[in-house]
Formats: structure tokens, sequence, C-alpha cells
């Protein structure tokens, strides 16, 4: 049995540009917007490939793509409309077929996928998570909605939210612990951390970007080419920085300054200056240098360096033989002890506030009459925070306040959580005071919120089971907002300068991990958003996302027929779906080392619990959702103090700190890659329990290591799967966090599974198998008109299935080593082979072996040419890619320079043109000697030989042509081959070497002569 997804026919195309759509400007769905999280398959892909998994392979694809996908194709082939936003009307015998059909998501994530399967209509659709936090977001994405609109109440839960979100703002502004803590006038305040310098004495902020706004509209026509790095001349709608004068924060605000609107400037933001009218002006540099350590005094000019641990004495050079550390990392770490001292009452304020390092504020923002105005912020502002502080002192102990401590690990390869390292154990130190003494208010209002709607619905007159019902689901969406608001509002946010807002706060959890930061910004809860002054954190703004989210997947569910469950539980072991078979398993496993998803959004965790419980005998007890924060001992329940300590081991993922902290504290890389495989392999086998004999298993995965793919691999065969077919969908920002720091895929490659392997092979067998089936597959893929990328990868699927159908392969004990070895290399030479034979350039045992060559090769065939470039541009996901098969990274490609690095691309180097200074300039950049000819790759001869063939008679080429040979005749021989390719069909004709490889093979074989040539022989 096969289904529409494994079809050639499949619109693979067509569905990237529909999920493309949804990462761009206005394309969002709303309700991602409700709060972050890590990663979110765009609805348009989870759409597709679920429906195209239910329905049989002869369908019609114009029905498909236009009911079930809703996408609007013009004739150009571009989608013109963003499909998600049009709920699926397929035709009424496919609806009947997936009414039919049970679907599973067991790493559900945000729940993309089962949101889409209820859109479709699937008999019924179920969403496992291991995490609290997220079994919490997939019940306001998944069940509420769902249970509401069904009674009819869709309209008025989102009229309930909205009115609630407003009772607690009104019931805040009125707290007078608040009231006298934010000015009305100021939406949002920009912090740093100071510290008492140790040379003069004095508190020096540290300021890790001096900038407050730099708005352009647009490049000046006069921008030249040239320009040194950093260096940007534009026309600034809005050109805004600090300085320091006479001890104190100065604002330049330079539209006010120059009494206009827009500014045409040069502003070079990494060497520090704007220059207007030939003029010009100093931007200060950052004062801290965390990675250096590094700090300097704007009093003194003093660096701020080493401390030691033993005399307590500063130093510039680490003194040998002494125990030291960053002065501005130990007074950070001072802070945060005395402020836990100072709450429990063992020092007075006094003490805390002559700590070595301390919070401070720089600036004001205030909007007044419709423009942007900062400030200075004055002592008076940050005394503000003390006042905040006394407040939370008389309410030390209360159970509101977060005390849990963060993971006491670092996460390796899986992110950064170096933020402990700075004393900050406890998650209520991430929060200046005003901040926690804000969020802890606020929880108290959601619980009391609750509470009311609770009894406002016993009075209408509702059983006590659905006003309990409807009062938790108002309360969940309102402790979302809390999430969010917390995210938007903490120590470690980010002030983003440089956005066309003029400022805006990215949130805490916008980099890699939890990150110190030295501009952090705090919202005034209370401040609304306008058109040219974006506030993403305050509680106004949170409630308008939730309202606005909550529509737009109340709107989405047209089905009510469907059956949707959201359980909490174990991937590995899934014991809450019993003895349950589905026809469908579509999940986007973790992706190995990708986000330490436990400990992070135990960020969310610490707050939503406190929101949904409620408060008994000092301390947190079942309200709402109490399965997910507590559980159950006998007839009590114990609290989930947080899900690190309650998860961390039983979550797919490869963390060295994780497996050292709780298995062994000398556990290496190799451990815990083992032991990750092992959660994986359980998943699979898990996965595979619960799918009928006959089902269809889809997993994607975006991750660039092939090591990573040979796990994937290696986990479902040994399961009893094997692969049907794969291919690339685009489901990634390329800014997403996951990415930050790292290199990732944009796009996840959906791989596509079968149950049933049998029988038994030699590994030399299988190999020849998988070489053919690879070689047939491309073939099959290019006579249906697939190109690019989705050709490689489906060609790789054919090497993958040929591997995974045998239940034994004789001689192989690493599976993932046999797919690394031979698969990937086998899907290169069969896509290889069929090229030359598509383009009727093939000869019997003709093949390029050169690993550059065959990259080359492959790049020059899958990568569209692009006369804007004049040649070949490509992704990191391409590059790694087209690497898998070949054996090269983007790294040794670079060295081999058969690739070049251009900011965050790579351009393949190639020939940009035909004339000699075109070849020299390729030849330069290749690092290559006509006069003197060394061959790393039968690249290398290619090159040469177009250069040879340009440059000289055909006698003239003939000699270079054989000394080449006397060098290397298998790279020279190696190269014809590639110039019989690129002569081909495959190969555009604008491109330059599609020529010049005609020249080649013409003077090689003597048929030719320039004059001929050019005169269009």
């Amino acid at each position: 049995m096969s289904s529409f997804l494994e079809s050639p026919k499949f619109p693979v195309d067509i569905v990237n540009q529909a999920a493309e759509k949804e990462k761009k400007g206005g394309g969002r769905p709303e309700h991602w917007e409700m709060v972050f999280w890590w990663t979110r398959k765009p609805l348009a892909s989870a759409r597709a490939v679920l429906a195209a998994a239910a329905l049989p392979p002869d369908i019609d694809v114009h029905t498909f793509v236009t009911q079930v996908l809703k996408a609007k194709v013009n004739l150009k082939g571009q989608v013109e409309n963003v499909p998600h936003r049009e709920n699926p009307s397929p035709p009424p015998e496919w609806r009947e077929r997936f009414a039919k059909m049970k679907v599973l998501d067991p790493f559900a994530g945000f729940g993309s996928i089962p949101l889409e399967a209820m859109r479709l209509g699937f008999g019924e659709v179920v969403a496992v998570e291991l995490l609290p936090t997220t079994y919490v977001f997939l019940k306001a994405v998944l069940e509420y909605p769902k249970w509401a609109a069904e009674r009819g109440l869709g309209e008025q839960l989102v009229r309930d939210v909205e009115k609630w979100g407003k009772w607690i703002t009104e019931q805040l502004a009125g707290d007078p612990d608040i009231k006298e803590l934010y000015d009305p006038d100021v939406a949002v305040y920009i912090g740093t951390w100071e510290v008492k310098c140790p040379h003069c004495g004095k508190y020096t902020p540290l300021i890790g970007n001096w900038w407050l706004a730099r708005v352009s509209k647009g490049s000046s026509e006069e921008t030249e080419e040239g320009e040194e790095e950093g260096a940007k001349k534009k026309i600034f709608s809005r050109l805004a920085w600090m300085d320091w004068e006479n001890g104190a924060i100065k604002i330049v605000d330079l539209n006010k300054e120059l009494k206009t609107s827009e500014i045409e400037a040069k502003v070079n933001s990494k060497q520090g200056y704007v220059e207007v009218n030939g003029t010009k002006r100093t931007v200060r540099k950052p004062n801290i240098y965390a990675r250096r350590e590094t700090g300097t005094c704007l009093h003194c000019g003093n660096q701020i360096r080493y401390i030691s641990l033993k005399t307590g004495k500063h130093s510039i050079e680490k003194p040998k033989g002494e125990e030291t550390e960053w002065y501005v990392k130990h007074a950070i770490r001072e802070w945060n002890r005395l402020l836990e001292e100072y709450l429990s009452g063992r020092i007075e304020l006094e003490k805390l506030i002559e700590s070595p390092a301390r919070p401070t504020l720089l600036v004001k923002v205030k909007v007044r009459e419709g423009d942007l105005e900062f400030e200075p912020a004055t002592k008076q502002d940050t005394e503000k925070l003390w006042k905040a502080l006394e407040k939370l002192r008389r309410m030390w102990g209360d159970p509101d306040i977060p005390i849990e401590l963060f993971a006491p690990y670092q996460m390796g390869t899986a992110g950064a959580f170096r933020i402990t390292l700075w004393g900050f154990d406890k998650w209520f130190k991430l929060f200046n005071p005003r901040q926690l003494l804000t969020l802890v208010k606020l929880v108290k209002l959601i619980r009391e919120a609750g509470k009311k709607i609770e009894e406002e619905k016993l009075r209408e007159g509702w059983s006590e089971e659905d006003a309990f019902k409807y009062a938790e689901v108002v309360t969940v969406y309102l402790s979302i907002a809390l999430a969010r608001c917390a995210s938007y509002n903490s120590a470690v946010t980010v002030v983003d300068s440089a956005n066309p807002w003029g400022v805006k706060i990215a949130h805490s959890l916008a980099m890699r991990g939890i990150a110190m930061q030295w501009n952090f910004g705090e919202t005034n809860l209370f401040a609304k958003s306008l058109p040219f002054f974006q506030v993403q954190g305050s509680w106004i703004k949170n409630i308008d996302k939730i309202t606005n989210g909550l529509t737009y997947i109340i709107s989405s569910i047209s089905i009510k027929l469907n059956k949707v469950f959201v359980s909490i539980d174990d991937s590995a072991i899934l014991s809450s779906l019993g003895n349950e078979k589905f026809d469908a398993i579509v999940t986007d496993p973790p992706y190995r080392d990708d986000v330490p998803y436990v400990e992070l959004s135990d960020f969310y965790y610490v707050w939503l619990k406190r929101a949904l419980s409620d408060i008994s005998e000092g301390r947190l007890v079942p309200r709402f959702m109490g399965e997910a924060f507590f559980k159950r001992v006998g007839v009590a329940y114990r609290e989930i103090r947080t899900q690190w300590e309650e998860f961390a081991t039983r979550e797919v993922g490869l963390n060295v700190g994780r497996l050292k902290y709780f298995k062994d504290s000398e556990a290496s890389e190799d451990e815990a890659r083992s032991y990750f495989i092992d959660l994986l392999s359980k998943s699979f086998l898990s996965i595979r329990r619960v799918l009928k004999d006959d089902g269809i298993l889809v997993t994607y995965y975006a991750h660039t290591d092939p090591e990573a793919w040979e796990e994937l691999i290696s986990a479902g065969w040994r399961a009893g799967f094997r692969v049907t077919t794969a291919f690339p969908v685009s489901t990634e920002s390329a800014q997403r966090v996951t990415a930050r720091g790292k290199a990732a895929l944009d796009t996840s490659i959906v791989v596509v599974w079968r149950p049933g392997v049998k029988g038994e092979a030699l590994w030399d067998e299988v190999y020849r198998d998988a070489l053919v089936a690879a070689e047939e597959r491309a073939l099959e893929l290019l006579r249906a008109g697939r190109s690019g990328v989705d050709l490689f990868v489906g060609t790789l699927a054919a090497t993958l299935s040929a591997v995974t159908s045998r239940e034994r392969i004789v001689g192989v004990n690493d599976v993932g080593g046999f797919v690394r070895e031979r698969a990937y290399p086998a899907a290169a030479r069969g896509l290889a082979r069929a090229v030359s034979r598509f383009v009727g350039s093939g000869e019997a045992g003709e093949e390029v072996r050169d690993a550059g060559a065959l990259f080359y090769m492959l790049a020059k065939v899958l990568v569209p040419w692009s006369g804007r470039a004049r040649g070949r541009v490509m992704d990191r996901s391409t590059v790694h890619i087209i690497g898998f098969g070949t054996g090269l990274d983007d790294k040794k490609l670079t060295s081999m320079r058969i690739v070049e690095k251009v900011d965050s691309e790579f351009r393949l180097l190639e020939p940009r043109g035909e004339e000699r200074d075109d070849l020299v300039e390729l030849l330069r950049a290749r690092g290559l000697d006509p006069s003197r000819p060394v061959l790393r790759s039968a690249v290398d001869a290619l090159h040469l030989l177009e250069y040879y063939a340009a440059t000289l008679d055909v006698k003239s080429f003939r000699e270079q042509y054989e000394k080449l040979r006397s060098v290397n005749a298998v790279l020279v021989d190696e190269a014809l081959r590639l110039a019989r390719v690129f002569s081909g069909r495959l190969v555009p004709s604008v491109d330059p070497e599609r020529r010049l490889c005609e020249r080649v093979l013409s003077y090689v074989s003597g048929a030719g002569t320039l004059e001929g040539w050019l005169g269009g022989a």
C-alpha cells in the first residue's frame, strides 16, 4: 500500500512556498504569538503531509493543492496567498477517508501537526508531550478551543479572556504597591548592571550597546561600494544614542537636534560613528566584553579585570599561582548572594545597596505627541527598585515567589545556561525587584480571577463541572499571558535598537539558552502599543496576543465530529495510550542536541504552576490542571518543583552536562550519545507498538550533522521500520533561536516510513541495491520535473529504503556507520549516474568519483544559476544536504576552495564569464596557477582546461592538456566527465561554464577551432 506522500507527484515546491509564507512578515499564524516556543512547524506543510499520508497515490494534484492545501497558484507557479488562513475543504470522499483514521503526534511541541489534523477532520487526534509546560500550551491550542466551540462558547471565551484580562489590569493599576513604582508616561525602562570600580571606588554602569534607536528607511542613492566594514549610508528615520558626560548618562537625539524626521547619514555601528553632512559624531563602544573578561570604568577609565579570591585584591593581569575570578562576575555573584540574605531578613537594605554590583536604570523611553522621547533615568527612578525590594522582603516566604533552583549544570552543545555561573541559581533572581513584585501580584490576581469566573458561572446556573471547567479554560489563557509577560520583563531581555519601531525588547529566551545581558528592557505593564512603537511586554499587549491567537484557533475548528486528546506522557513508553493503534503517526522528534527544553521551559513552568494552583497552609496545592504540576503519592499530592528535576533524564536529547549531573560525573560525549540513542530507539519502538501494521510513520528532522541522521535511521530501522521516501520542506526560520551559534537547516527533511523489514543480505549486496535504487529513483524524479535539493533528498531516500528494508545486514554491526560510509555516497553516485544518463552523456562504467568533483557537479545541477550573482549561491542547508553524499562539509569545501563563504551564504567558485579576465579571477580565487598546475580535485583540472580553451588555440590547448594528464590523468578524465554533464540540458544556456565545457570537449576531440567555436560551431 502506498500514499500520495510517497508519490513523485506530491507537489513539494508548492508546499514549500506555502510554508515559507508563514515565516515572513504577517504570514505567521496568530496563535504562535501567544507565547514563544522554540520550534513550530508551518501549518501548511503539516496539513499537506498529513493529508497526503492518508490519500492514495493517484489523486488529482490540482484538487489537492486548491482544496486541501488551499494554495492559490498563479501562472508562474507561485503561491500568492497564505494558505493556513483558510480551512481545508477536501472532497467528500477524501473527508470520509480522513474521518475513519486515527492520528498521533508523540512529540507534539506547540501542536502544529495535531491542529492541522483537527482541521482536516481526522477521526481521532492524539497529541503527547513529556513536559507540563507544553501540556498546558497544547491544551490551550487543541482541547480548549474545541471544547468551547462545540458548546457555542467560542466568541464568549474570547470576550471573557479579554474581560478578565482588563479586570486584572484595573486591579493591578489600583494596587498601591504597584502604582508608585511606575511613571504613567514611561513605556520602557532600559537598565543594566553597575559595579563598584576597584580603582576609583565609584559605581560604573556596564553598557553593552550605547545605541537607543538606529532606524533606517532605505539606502541612500549615493551609497557607494567598497565602504569600510560596518558602514551604511542610508536614510534614517531615527538616530539616538547614549553618551557619558560629567559622570552621568546623556541622551544624543539627532532628530531633535537637527529638527528633522529624516536624516541622510553614514552610520558605522562597528567603528562607532555617525557622519552627517561631513561631520562625524562618535558613538561609544561597549565598556563591557564578557568573553574577554574585560570591563572599563566610565569614571576613571581603568580596566576592570581580576580579583584574588584569597586577598580580595584587584589586578589587571592574572597573578600566577593564585585563584582568581573576573571581578565583574564576582561582583554580580555577590549581589545575588546578598539579595537572598536581605530578602530572608539576615541583612539590611543598606548593606545590599553597597554590594559590589547592583542593577541600575539608564534611560526612560516615553511616548509624547506621537513620538518617542528618551530621558536619562534619575536617582529617584532607581530608588523605586529598592522600594520594590522592601515590599518583597515583607512578602518573603510567600509561595508565589519562584525560589526553585535553576538546573545546576551546563548543557554542552545543547545550549548555554551560563547565567548560573553569575550567581543566578534561583528563578526569582532573574528579575529586578519591580519586575518580580509585579509578576507575583499578577499571579495572585489570575488566581483570584479564576475563582470569580467559577462563582459567576455558578450564579448563572451552570453546573459545578461546567463552571469549574470554564474557569480553568479562561485561567489557562490568562496564565499563558503571564508566562509571555515574564519573558518580556526580566533582567535577561535584550534591547534591540535597530528594529523598525525604534525600541523593541527581545524576550528572555531569544538567545540560545539564557544569557547574561548588559542592556535589558523593562516594560511598563500598563503601556499600550502604538503604530510607531511596539510594546511587546505590557500586560495589555499580552492579553491582545492571547485573544488574537484564540480567535484564530476557534475560527480554524470547523469539524465537530473528531476527538482530540492531549496526554502528558513519555515517548519512550506511551503508557497512556494502552493498546490503542493508529493509522498514521506524524511527528517532529527532538533534533539530538538542539534545545534543552526541560531546563529552559522551566522559565514558563514556575509561573504557570503558581497561577494555576491554589495556596493552602503556606504551600501550593492543586487547583487547575493539577496533573501537570503535582504527582499523586497515595492519597496526597507532591509538588513537582521543576521540570528538570522530574523529567530531565527522560527527555530525548544529547546533553553531556545533564548526564554527568544525574548519572555519572565522569560521563563522556560518547556515553551521552549512547544514552540519547537508547532513548530515541525506545521511542521508535513505542511508536511501532501503537502503529497499525499497514500504517504510516512520518518524521520531520532538521539537523546538519550526518551523524544525527545516522542515529535517526538506525533507531527507526531497529524498531522495524523501512524508509520509503524523503524530501525537504521549508520549516525553519533562518533566524530562529535554535540556530543561533551553530549550523542549522532552514528546511526539515520529511522521512516516510512503513513497518515491515524482512530477510537478510550481505553488506555489499545491500550497497549495490542502494546504488541501483538511487540511480533509478533519481531518473524517475528527473523525469517528473524534480530539481534542487529535493531531487537529492529523494534520491537519498531510495538508498535508505534499500538499507532499511532488510531485517539484518550480514557483516554490519553499526547501521549508522553503514549509512555514513555506504548509503550517503551511494545516493551521490546514483544521482551522478542518473544525471549523466538524463543528459545523454553517460557511458558504460563512466562515473565521477572524486568527492570535490561530485559536490561541484551536484551543486551545478541542483542549485539554480543566479544572473544577479553571476553564479550559484547556496545557504548552509543546501551545502550540508549535498555534502551528506560527498563526505564534505562547508569547512572542507571552503578549504578546498570549491565554495567561498560570503556573509551567511556560500558561493560556488565557478566561471562568472567566458572571457580571460573572468577565468583569471576564478583561478586566483581557487589558488590555481596555470603555469604550474597542482591538482587537488577534478574541479581544479576542469577550471584549468577551461582557462586553456579560452586563451589558447587548439594546438596549444592540446599541449597543455597532455601536460595536465601527465600530472594526474585520473582527475583530468573526471574533469571531462564533468564537462560532458555541464554541456548538457541540466545546466542552463546562460551559465558561462556550459559554453566553456562545450569548447573544452571540442578542443579535446580536435573537432573545433577557436574561430569556429566563436562563430557558433
